[in-house]
């Protein structure tokens, strides 16, 4: 007979603790914002009626007719969540959710806590899985010290009632069983931590990001003038910089180019050829995308919040790139997509080259398509003469190509008004000749392709780019913050030797946001911001990546110190040597793991040498010899009061050895004492019942 049969069913109320850890795992889904409102509104309506009648339940809460028509209604919702098109895993939260209130709501005896810790449980790793919200790890400490309480008061009560000392429990739930509890709990926790940074990171999530709104739309390989001026409506953050190594350029200066476009029709921008190529490798240990290019001057690490395209900004020429990308693809401009990570924040390492041309180098330069059929960054849909004639009157008298470039761009800034509401559609015109020929007003699509219409007229390979600039400082967290409003457009004019050169025709006045002094609520915005980008890149996006770089330096750290003369290897973006250098790693990293094992099992070991199983064997066996004489203990019977009713009916002597055998097993459950040698009661309490007949077999206590 196991010691679960042993275990009494419990009908009395659970401890407080129970709804503690129930609202706790709630709060953790609640978090998520995945929920719909009636699932909420009945999951607190559950623990609240639970909670009010759990010491004089309804009747209706131990009907087995109701519960089960409970559990069909969640069933059924479930179901629906998934017909409306939810994922699965925020469809099991809506079952989480209802059948955990549904289980506080069943007032029948139990024998166990299992399923309702279990469902409390289920729901924090759903909710770890649907959020990466920095308020979830307090929840989790939570959590997790109301649910050890929680079984801990239930095992003692369960114990308790079999030992026929119910009455001294309270006695026994103190404030140093509680301390006890807690130190639990912290030792969870440091074994947790240690799994977290020796064990791979699952990529299980299912939704990722920092905040409410659908990702920026605006940024894919087809564009529609005026679609970015919508974005820069948009106070929602969506990327934020740290600059590593090198001299990050002033506000005005700083650029994050994402899409670059050739083709314009006259309302819209598009890439050509639209086919993107996968750039081979894995960005978890770095991706070389220019192959011998120049050196690279500026190291930033970016988290990029979603974006409905995937697409991946970065300073400058990108040279190189790691982080959280599954895969990356390029299309025919250099522009970057992690085409399965749109809906997610994604974080990366990019080493840039930023180059700083002066107007006197490219005075000696020549403006020319890059290749053989760059012909495409010159070509324009139909226009009348009077932009080619406007064209040609602002370049006027201009000796080089850099030059006939820099006045189309400060005849923009100084003639135009920047606005973010477009200017109105015209049936008689295209969208660039309203803008060039009557207000003159509208956001950066508008000034950036006026520009390369202009450019174009004149013989100029320009191309239109969207990205993002300028930004605002976060003092606290010392990283750059961009908003959606920060969406820009701008121009890049090809020269031969220079290669593309930045120009940007919008006058900056508006554009830029003025840095001034932040308010305290600013400051409290950005010191949640700048927690929230520690919590991002230090705990949820602390992935393989991570753990192949940081076993790198370690192993790197670890040869300088053993050999100082011998020159270590380059940077993580030498593809493949954090994964050499992690392999390297791994017989020490197993040597390491084995100990641990080892350690523990031996302390398992020396634990159970000191405290034996809580039940002697010879108990056992005396209710297995009562059992065949039809003396049958009943779940619901503690083993005094079933000593007890047995010994009217048992000879003196095997009365007295089966009262012994009842002691001794008491003692070692209850008193903690090492189990006696008890073969010889065992002895008498087999020659005592030799006289019972065997024809009370089937008689049971009950």
């Amino acid at each position: 007979m196991t010691r679960r049969a042993f275990r009494a069913e419990l009908d009395a109320p659970r401890p407080t603790a129970a709804w503690v850890m129930a609202t706790v795992a709630a709060s953790t889904l609640w978090l998520t914002r995945q929920l719909e409102p009636l699932a909420l509104l009945a999951q607190a309506a559950a623990l609240a009626i639970s909670f009010t009648y759990r010491r004089q339940p309804c009747a209706w809460q131990r009907n087995p007719w109701v519960l089960n028509l409970g559990m069909f209604v969640v069933s059924g919702v479930t179901i629906a969540t998934t017909l409306r098109g939810a994922s699965s895993t925020v469809a099991l939260a809506h079952f989480a959710v209802l059948a955990q209130g549904l289980q506080l709501l069943d007032a029948r005896p139990r024998r166990s806590e299992f399923l309702l810790v279990a469902l409390a449980l289920f729901q924090v790793l759903l909710a770890a899985n649907l959020t990466d919200s920095i308020f979830f790890v307090p929840l989790l400490g939570a959590f997790v010290v109301s649910t050890t309480w929680t079984l801990i008061v239930h095992t003692l009560r369960a114990e308790a009632l079999e030992a026929g000392v119910a009455h001294a429990l309270p006695g026994v739930l103190t404030a140093g069983l509680l301390r006890t509890a807690f130190l639990a709990s912290g030792a969870s926790f440091l074994l947790g931590f240690l799994l977290f940074v020796m064990l791979p990171r699952l990529q299980g999530s299912v939704v990722q990001g920092g905040g409410p709104g659908a990702p920026a739309a605006g940024f894919s390989d087809r564009v529609e003038l005026g679609e970015l001026g919508r974005i820069r409506r948009d106070a929602t953050v969506a990327l934020r910089v740290e600059t590593l190594e090198g001299e990050p350029p002033p506000p005005e200066a700083a650029y994050w180019r994402g899409l670059a476009f050739d083709r314009f029709d006259g309302r819209g921008w598009s890439v050509t050829p639209a086919r993107r190529w996968n750039v081979p490798g894995t960005a978890e240990v770095g991706l070389t995308l220019e192959p011998g290019a120049g050196q690279a001057n500026l190291v930033q690490r970016i988290v990029r919040e979603p974006v409905a395209s995937g697409v991946i900004f970065a300073p400058g020429e990108p040279r190189a790139l790691q982080g959280t990308l599954r895969r990356l693809e390029r299309d025919a401009n250099a522009g970057f997509y992690a085409p399965t990570q749109g809906h997610e924040r994604v974080r990366y390492t990019v080493r840039s080259h930023a180059p700083s041309w002066s107007d006197a180098e490219l005075a000696r330069d020549e403006a020319r398509p890059p290749h053989a059929d760059g012909v495409r960054f010159l070509q324009l849909p139909p226009f009348p003469a009077t932009v080619a004639q406007l064209a040609a009157r602002l370049v006027a008298g201009k000796g080089s190509d850099a030059e006939r470039a820099r006045a189309i761009e400060a005849w923009l800034r100084r003639t135009g008004r920047y606005t973010d509401d477009p200017p109105a559609r015209s049936a008689a015109r295209s969208p660039v000749e309203a803008f060039l020929f009557e207000e003159m007003a509208g956001h950066c699509e508008y000034f950036a392709t006026a520009m390369v219409v202009l450019a174009r007229s004149v013989g100029l390979p320009a191309r239109l780019v969207n990205g993002f600039a300028g930004g605002r400082e976060n003092a606290i967290g010392g990283f750059v913050e961009l908003t959606r409003s920060d969406a820009h457009a701008w121009v890049e004019i090809h020269f031969a030797d220079a290669g593309w050169v930045r120009y940007d025709p919008t006058p900056p006045d508006r554009r830029l946001r003025a840095a001034v002094p932040a308010p305290l609520l600013e400051r409290i915005r950005q010191l949640g911001s700048a927690v929230e980008l520690w919590w991002f890149q230090r705990v949820v996006g602390f992935d393989r990546s991570d753990q192949l770089h940081a076993m790198k330096s370690a192993w790197l750290a670890w040869r300088r110190v053993r050999r100082p003369d011998v020159a270590t290897p380059g940077d993580m973006f030498e593809p493949g040597e954090g994964l050499r250098s992690a392999g390297a790693q791994l017989p020490r990293l197993v040597a390491g793991l084995t100990g641990a094992l080892a350690l523990a099992a031996g302390l398992v070991w020396w634990t159970r040498r000191r405290h034996p199983a809580a039940r002697p064997a010879a108990y056992g066996e005396a209710l297995r010899i009562l059992a065949r004489r039809g003396l049958v203990r009943a779940p619901s019977a503690t083993a005094s009061a079933f000593a007890r009713r047995v010994r009217p009916e048992l000879p003196d002597a095997a009365a007295h050895a089966f009262d012994a055998l009842t002691a001794a097993h008491l003692a070692v459950r209850f008193g903690g004492h090492r189990a006696p040698a008890s073969g010889e009661l065992l002895a008498q309490l087999r020659r005592g019942l030799r006289g019972i007949r065997a024809s009370r077999a089937g008689k049971s206590d009950v």
